[in-house]
């Protein structure tokens, strides 16, 4: 069918027309004519044959760079860890996780517990084997973070003008850095925290409300009961804190600081 439709169409093409030498010169020429007439033919069905051929996919182009879905795993498993960190988060696999060989519903998971930070360590179950695999990745991510905007002693009570912002990748940072004004304002710093240095849990305490060797009032209570009675403090607490106390019998508890010198039981 297409060599009658290519030759059709070639011989209206070149059917002989008076005013045009070229066609009447071909008309004189009837084996040159056949020759180029067969020559076009087997060129229209070269070309029907090569648009009837299947191109190659996208889906089978971007298949090839496709990473190991293991590492996908991982790298979406971290991401969602990592959303308090922000949007800038980036999470780059170390290890060639293709050559560990194919894990079936791979279920990633923490080690430690926390927000994955840095150079971390993702444990990996896949089902059917008893043994969990492990992979080691960095996550990094800039995110803002407390510094000293001056120098603040040890004991110093430290109030927010004491405080900037700064933002760093948080691969740079000591873990245990402070985010939020309110972990840092209102506390006292247990250290020297020179200019510019990033504030950390470590540096700061919340400013004592009992403290060693006071008398304070301890309120026991519990269903139906609540007494109170005077103890002698054993150590310093905060809002919060957990402390010992010694009551009139030397007998040794634990109470709760939730007020200045005041501690409770509960039974």
């Amino acid at each position: 069918m297409p060599t009658r439709i290519a030759c059709s169409w070639i011989d209206a093409m070149t059917a002989p027309r008076s005013e045009d030498p070229q066609d009447l010169w071909l008309a004189r020429h009837p084996r040159l004519r056949r020759l180029l007439l067969s020559g076009a033919g087997m060129l229209l069905l070269a070309l029907f044959g090569l648009a009837l051929l299947p191109l190659p996919s996208i889906a089978q182009a971007q298949e090839t760079g496709n990473e190991d879905p293991l590492a996908a795993s991982v790298k979406r498993f971290l991401l969602t860890q990592t959303r308090s960190l922000g949007d800038q988060v980036s999470v780059e696999v170390h290890d060639n996780t293709a050559r560990l060989g194919p894990c079936a519903a791979p279920e990633p998971f923490l080690p430690r517990p926390g927000t994955p930070q840095g150079r971390v360590t993702v444990g990996v179950n896949c089902q059917g084997e008893g043994r969990a695999r492990y992979v080691q990745a960095t996550v990094s991510a800039s995110v803002r973070h407390l510094v000293a905007a001056r120098t603040i002693e040890p004991g110093d009570p430290i109030v927010a003008s004491a405080l900037a912002w700064r933002t760093s990748d948080v691969t740079r940072l000591q873990r245990g850095y402070l985010s939020e004004m309110p972990d840092a304002a209102g506390h006292v710093a247990t250290r020297r925290i020179p200019a510019g240095a990033t504030l950390t849990d470590a540096m700061v305490r919340q400013p004592w409300l009992v403290k060693r060797g006071d008398t304070v009032v301890l309120i026991a209570q519990g269903q139906g009961f609540r007494v109170s009675r005077s103890v002698e403090a054993l150590e310093n607490g905060g809002m919060g804190n957990t402390i010992r106390l010694k009551t009139e019998g030397n007998q040794i508890l634990q109470g709760q600081v939730t007020g200045p010198d005041q501690l409770r039981v509960n039974f």
